[in-house]
């Protein structure tokens, strides 16, 4: 009789801790969706979603690339930039500080040049675009068609990128204007 009420005391309790356990997981669960959301994913995302930008800063004879990690925490954004530069040599990515801005941030404006960009997204290619954003196994790419398309995709990005990072001593964008 002793063992059958622990046994059943256990038994209450574990059924309790993982309806507690499944509450606290709807709570944070997310339906971020990146082919459906990608315009609006500083928005949309949750403290569940991690997002990776992965950006060709190659131009003629130069060749750069920078990666975004994109995390949410509470009301605020922690993106976490790095970038690396080489001719012919292996890329060595060069971690920068992390940056920390408000969910409801008017200044970075990543979500604007994502839709004046959406011409140029396919999200079933196996080959990769000038960006690539990754949520979980989707990928999106952005492709650009020509010297003239990328120099003008390039711009834009950099221009976007420019008000997060004003002061980066590894960009080409600090040289780039504001467009609008």
């Amino acid at each position: 009789m002793k063992n059958t009420l622990k046994i059943l005391i256990l038994i209450i309790t574990l059924i309790s801790c993982k309806r507690e356990i499944n509450e606290k997981t709807e709570k944070f669960k997310s339906d971020f969706n990146l082919k459906k959301d990608y315009s609006q994913l500083t928005n949309k995302m949750t403290e569940m979603d991690t997002i990776k930008v992965w950006m060709d800063l190659s131009s003629c004879t130069y060749h750069g690339i920078e990666k975004l990690t994109i995390t949410r925490e509470k009301d605020s954004l922690k993106i976490q930039p790095e970038f690396a530069v080489s001719m012919v040599e292996k890329l060595e990515f060069i971690k920068q500080k992390t940056i920390r801005i408000s969910i409801y941030d008017t200044v970075w404006k990543l979500n604007e040049f994502l839709k004046r960009n959406e011409k140029r997204v396919k999200s079933d290619s196996s080959k990769y675009g000038r960006l690539q954003i990754t949520h979980k196994t989707e990928k999106l790419n952005y492709f650009t068609v020509g010297l003239g398309d990328s120099g003008e995709f390039l711009i834009d990005y950099c221009a976007t990128m420019k008000r997060l990072i004003p002061e980066s001593e590894y960009h080409i964008y600090r040289e780039f204007e504001e467009i609008d």
